[in-house]
């Protein structure tokens, strides 16, 4: 009995100094970047970046961010996209970079993919886009996922699939969706979450694992500051418990063009899953690296540009 009440005691501490320590949701004041937009889709506030082209855009690109990511994992992409003549749309999902933190949002792939598509109809015209004009999608990792569901729900839409190390086939295990549906624990682990994994060094770890190789600090608060805003936490929570159908239960439907570009080093989503991914995908073209890891776009910038460009010249007029 004695124990179970220091284990009944404990909880209640740990539950109440959650309420008062864990940081209210909340966006940081004024725009991170120069190009910085917000647009509310739904009541979701969804942070986003535009870049044109100086002439006519040959064709338009999204970029959907990995887990823990934001617009600023495209950053050595971007620029060899809009050099070739592609308008750019980079967003932040809900519960990263400068995107809503509220509680409540649906983040599955589906809901995201909504999000996404509404928010890239509401830009085609200051995009200067010719109308009706198929979008290329590329995604990272988790971003995989989404770019998945939104090749789903509008596939006349869809001018190509782009995966960076996709992560089309992880599904959280169910017990942990039960788990942070208890009210005390979401707070207990939120509260965790916060003070001792969105750390400088946590971030560093993770980082070099993603990487293959040491980050440097530049590297490391371009994810750590987004992630340090209030409510990160917690929106990772929701991340969790926030399921919908397997994207993977439908890529033999998708017959959009698809480069799937993989580091071989990748401990994250692994070498095996681009393999299955390029199996299942009815028009896919896989290209590896043998020395990338999870992020080859950040790691191996001019290999990835390259096959990006090389793979959208080949495809055929007004895709």
């Amino acid at each position: 009995m004695g124990a179970k009440l220091y284990f009944v005691i404990g909880l209640l501490v740990l539950a109440t100094a959650a309420l008062f320590l864990l940081p209210n949701d909340g966006l940081t004041d004024g725009p991170p970047f120069a190009n910085s937009h917000v647009a509310v889709i739904d009541g979701v506030m969804i942070h986003y970046r535009t870049w044109q082209p100086e002439e006519s855009p040959l064709g338009a690109i999204v970029m959907v961010h990995g887990l823990g990511g934001s617009t600023f994992s495209w950053r050595h992409t971007v620029p060899a996209l809009i050099s070739a003549g592609y308008a750019v749309v980079a967003l932040d999902l809900p519960g990263f970079g400068y995107s809503d933190r509220s509680r409540g949002i649906d983040h599955s792939q589906q809901a995201r993919a909504e999000y996404v598509w509404q928010l890239l109809q509401s830009l085609e015209s200051n995009l200067r886009l010719e109308p009706d004009m198929a979008w290329h999608l590329m995604g990272h990792s988790m971003g995989g996922g989404t770019i998945t569901a939104m090749a789903q729900q509008h596939p006349q839409t869809t001018a190509s699939l782009l995966y960076a190390a996709g992560a089309v086939y992880n599904q959280p295990p169910r017990a942990a969706t039960l788990l942070l549906r208890i009210p005390i624990l979401d707070r207990i682990i939120a509260q965790i979450v916060q003070l001792f994994f969105i750390t400088e060094r946590r971030i560093t770890t993770m980082l070099e694992s993603a990487y293959g190789r040491t980050p440097t600090a530049d590297e490391v608060n371009g994810y750590l500051l987004p992630l340090q805003i209030s409510g990160t936490a917690r929106s990772l929570l929701d991340i969790t418990t926030s399921q919908g159908p397997p994207v993977s239960s439908f890529l033999t439907q998708l017959h959009a063009p698809a480069l799937l570009l993989w580091g071989e080093q990748d401990t994250w989503v692994p070498w095996d899953q681009g393999q299955r991914l390029a199996e299942e995908l009815p028009n896919a073209l896989l290209v590896s690296h043998p020395d990338a890891a999870h992020c080859p776009m950040e790691t191996h910038a001019d290999w990835f540009n390259q096959e990006i460009l090389h793979f959208l010249a080949a495809l055929p007029p007004n895709q």
